[in-house]
């Protein structure tokens, strides 16, 4: 093949190929360089938000010990503060006790002043604001077995009755189910229960009563509320037991509030009576 033949045949081939190998070479390399600059990109911003997680970890850490703490804290303050109260009462309760326990001293160290803590320790005991204790009886009372209605079961008036009883038999303090009974005290249905002192009582109903055991029994039928509850055994079948009990101990009531008050003024007296 001549000269000019080959140029014609190959000339143009060449440039073509070398500008398509250009044109070709030229976008792979913006595309390389584009993708190692949104790479790059991404691992800041990856770098970033790590570090913002981490610093928010911490902080929640942080603030997590610090409430632990705070509330540890608390905890402590309120057991010194109940361990300080429980003292405190204490002290108080021994103050009390000493004050009594010196005031009759003073006063039993004469006749007169006994006679006034005879006469006082009697009236607390009848007035049922002192702790009771000697022989006595305990009586237990229940509905009937398989009960249905309240024919067959224990009804205030029941105990009423066996307490206006036992007063009558000559005993000296009673209560019902630790429930010391007062010139104030009401026995009444509130409700589904019998309530004594306004609280609420659950069967069987245990009453002790202090007295002389030797004759409480014997006296307690001959009453009419004694030969009541006996009809009540053998009609309808209520649970009844009496026994007699060496030691017994009632609890004090509640000492009672005063509501009317009335004092007498005896000038005041004299001038109504002149006018």
């Amino acid at each position: 093949m001549g000269l000019l033949p080959y140029l014609n045949t190959h000339a143009l081939d060449e440039d073509y190929a070398l500008a398509a190998e250009r044109r070709t070479a030229s976008p792979e390399g913006t595309g390389s360089a584009r993708r190692r600059r949104f790479g790059r990109r991404s691992a800041v911003v990856l770098a970033v938000f790590a570090l913002l997680a981490m610093t928010a970890a911490v902080q929640t850490s942080r603030a997590s010990d610090s409430e632990e703490s705070g509330r540890r804290a608390l905890i402590e303050q309120v057991k010194v503060r109940r361990a300080t109260v429980a003292e405190q009462r204490t002290a108080i309760e021994a103050l009390v006790q000493e004050n009594r326990r010196l005031e009759n001293d003073l006063l039993r160290s004469t006749g007169a002043a006994r006679a006034v803590l005879d006469q006082r320790d009697l009236l607390r005991l009848r007035s049922g604001t002192s702790v009771a204790t000697g022989p006595g009886v305990e009586v237990v009372v229940d509905d009937a077995l398989a009960a249905e209605d309240d024919r067959n079961k224990v009804l205030d008036s029941d105990l009423q009755k066996l307490v206006n009883g036992l007063w009558r038999a000559g005993a000296e303090a009673i209560s019902i189910n630790g429930e010391r009974l007062t010139v104030l005290s009401a026995i009444r249905h509130a409700g589904s229960a019998i309530t004594v002192n306004y609280t609420s009582l659950s069967r069987p109903y245990r009453i002790l009563a202090i007295g002389d055991p030797a004759t409480l029994p014997r006296r307690f039928a001959a009453t009419t509320s004694g030969q009541a509850w006996l009809d009540l055994q053998g009609e309808v079948g209520l649970l009844f037991s009496m026994r007699t009990r060496d030691f017994l101990r009632l609890p004090a009531a509640d000492l009672p509030t005063l509501r009317h008050v009335v004092r007498s003024d005896p000038a005041a007296s004299k001038e109504e009576g002149d006018s």
